[in-house]
């Protein structure tokens, strides 16, 4: 699937206000329209119609200012058959498609012998090397015991056989009290008898964070009050740079056994390389769960060259640079991608911060940093048009929520489904965000299936020739 620039499970829309090249294939299993400022290079292929014109047919009213070029002769097509994902038969139903990145059905419950059949492999909880997950109160609670924990993790593997499918990773950052100070220790196990000291137990890669998103908080420009701010994201946070560390801990509760057991050829034979997040608390009216990397510029040496991916069924936000490096050099605010590993992003909806992000800021518009560059395959879901608004298109496939400057992105875009958790519409440049000047391009490694990012679903043709 990441082996297209653009591949939409649902109609296709495209109008730039700036010059954007769409240097790799384009497919369509709905209709496609594109506007103005935009040059295919590649084949360009729809399911439905496929029309370049001014008038958007899924949006009433909605108008570009000039149509497309398209390099190549004949593009683009339409009545073309549908590529389908292999696991779902012949069904590509968006709802199908969203069960990609959610919870598998208690049928095929993650850590039990189903989940490992063809059919349960489906599910990307059921193939990704770590499960992380969080309680329902999402923040530290008193409730619990050892106070304050909230977060557990565990390390997926079919070939250890029923009973031990998933292993649950022992906490390797515990706060503890004497009740006069508090001592951390991040690398060792705690024993029995500190067990009541204990005030916080944890990974010292994961925690829970809070900041505000003003386009599912918009309410026709009023905002969440009191405030007024945006809706309240309530996020299970990984940060990368601190996982990579994590990865190399030789101590009983760090990842480096875990890891040394995954790239044994009786097992995965690769390094851990991919991670399933779920955020329990619950999506209310002025609360949106959601899962967050952070200090991503370097993806984690230890899953080099395999690459990393990170999945979620909720809103995924990358904060700042996103694998721009590796050992040998940086591809960073440039279109190439020379010094990067294979990545993916998957989530309800992708969300772009600057390393300028603050998040106590409750504002709109917040000043971004002058450059952020994304290198990833990114698939998501989108807030479709209706008849009176306009989805954003291809071009704000990537939300964003500051005053941006230019935002360099190499990768695959894939739209599956409707999103379930963000859900509010697209609002113009000029509300809560100033559009950032898009320098995007398709990342070519990916016409290399060894360089493919992990977890990455396969779409066929069901054609019989």
């Amino acid at each position: 699937m990441f082996q297209f620039a653009i591949f939409y499970n649902l109609d296709l829309e495209i109008n730039a206000a700036a010059a954007l090249t769409i240097a790799g294939p384009v497919w369509s299993n709905g209709g496609l329209w594109s506007g103005a400022n935009i040059t295919f290079s590649s084949y360009v292929s729809a399911v439905g119609m496929a029309t370049n014109c001014t008038s958007d047919p899924f949006c009433i009213g909605y108008t570009a200012a000039g149509t497309s070029t398209y390099s190549l002769a004949h593009q683009p097509t339409s009545g073309n058959a549908p590529l389908t994902m292999p696991q779902f038969g012949t069904n590509n139903d968006p709802a199908v498609a969203e069960a990609l990145i959610n919870l598998p059905p208690s049928n095929y419950a993650i850590g039990t012998a189903a989940a490992y059949s063809a059919t349960g492999a489906v599910y990307l909880a059921n193939v990704a090397d770590l499960y992380l997950t969080n309680f329902p109160t999402g923040t530290n609670s008193g409730s619990l015991t050892p106070r304050g924990t909230n977060m557990i993790l565990y390390y997926q593997d079919a070939a250890n056989g029923p009973g031990n499918y998933l292993t649950r990773i022992p906490y390797d950052f515990n706060l503890l009290t004497n009740r006069v100070t508090h001592t951390i220790f991040s690398t060792n196990n705690v024993t029995s008898d500190q067990l009541t000291n204990i005030v916080y137990a944890g990974y010292s890669f994961v925690t829970n964070v809070l900041f505000y998103d003003w386009r599912e908080g918009w309410n026709n420009g009023g905002g969440v009050l009191p405030g007024p701010k945006g809706k309240a994201v309530q996020a299970v946070q990984v940060d990368i740079a601190k996982f990579n560390i994590w990865l190399t801990n030789t101590e009983a509760n760090g990842g480096s056994p875990y890891n040394n057991q995954c790239q044994q050829p009786s097992h995965k034979a690769h390094p851990i390389d991919s991670i399933y997040v779920y955020n329990s608390v619950p999506l209310t009216g002025t609360t949106l769960p959601a899962v967050r990397v952070i200090d991503g510029g370097m993806l984690p040496s230890q899953t080099a060259p395999y690459g990393f991916t990170v999945v979620t069924a909720m809103p995924l936000y990358v904060f700042g640079d996103y694998n721009v490096s590796n050992n040998l050099g940086s591809s960073i605010d440039q279109n190439n991608t020379i010094y990067t590993w294979p990545a993916a992003l998957m989530g309800d909806a992708i969300t772009i911060l600057s390393d300028s992000w603050k998040d106590s800021v409750i504002t709109r518009k917040p000043n971004a940093s002058a450059t952020t560059t994304v290198n990833a395959a990114c698939l998501a879901g989108i807030v479709q048009s209706t008849n009176t608004t306009y989805s954003g298109g291809v071009e704000n496939f990537f939300r964003l929520l500051e005053t941006w400057g230019t935002f360099y992105w190499n990768g695959s875009i894939v739209a599956m489904f409707p999103s379930q958790y963000a859900t509010n519409s697209w609002q113009q440049t000029g509300d809560y965000y100033i559009a950032a000047a898009r320098h995007w391009a398709f990342d070519t490694n990916f016409t290399s299936l060894s360089k493919l990012p992990p977890l990455t679903p396969i779409v066929v043709n069901n054609v019989t020739p």
